[in-house]
């Protein structure tokens, strides 16, 4: 008994072992990737295109307004607008830096003033998102804290108020109150 037992286990292995070899045959399967390269049309040159002009420049002449006395400041430049004039001709911003430092953004930079005399007036940085937003703003002032502004380079301050990163937004600078000569 004990041999038949042996063959009928070795019989019973040997066809599971067959039975398996068969099924992993079944089993495996391969991936093939091919690519193929569309056809592309050969480039055609095309036409190059000039410009003509399609009339020809008319010169205008603008008689002068009769009748009105302009005002003019003391470099004699005519006050169009009493209340942006002096920031509009006079005053130049440059060397903008933002910056962050424990948790605030800050602003400095340089304002120049070219007047021929001090200027006092308030400003403010304001930034805007792709929205056109204002996201944040700072009111500009010097060390001494306002904004009066002595002929030639100021060092010009802001803290920004805002609740998002600014540093890569565009910024304007915009005028609060009329810039007069102090």
């Amino acid at each position: 008994m004990g041999k038949r037992c042996f063959f009928c286990i070795l019989i019973i292995l040997s066809g599971s072992l067959l039975l398996g070899l068969l099924l992993w045959g079944c089993v495996r399967q391969d991936a093939w990737l091919t690519y193929t390269v569309p056809d592309t049309p050969q480039p055609t040159p095309t036409a190059a295109h000039t410009l003509t002009p399609t009339r020809e420049p008319v010169l205008m002449t603008v008689e002068p307004v009769l009748g009105e006395d302009f005002h003019k400041d003391r470099k004699g430049i005519p006050i169009l607008n009493k209340d942006t004039h002096y920031f509009t001709y006079y005053l130049a911003f440059s060397d903008l830096r933002i910056y962050e430092e424990d948790g605030f953004t800050y602003m400095d930079g340089i304002c120049t003033n070219s007047f021929d005399g001090t200027l006092t007036g308030e400003a403010r940085i304001c930034f805007y998102d792709r929205d056109e937003k204002l996201v944040g703003y700072g009111t500009i002032h010097t060390a001494e804290g306002g904004l009066t502004l002595n002929v030639g380079a100021n060092r010009i301050y802001a803290e920004i108020l805002s609740e998002v990163n600014v540093q890569q937004l565009d910024c304007q600078i915009e005028q609060v109150s009329p810039f007069n000569p102090a």
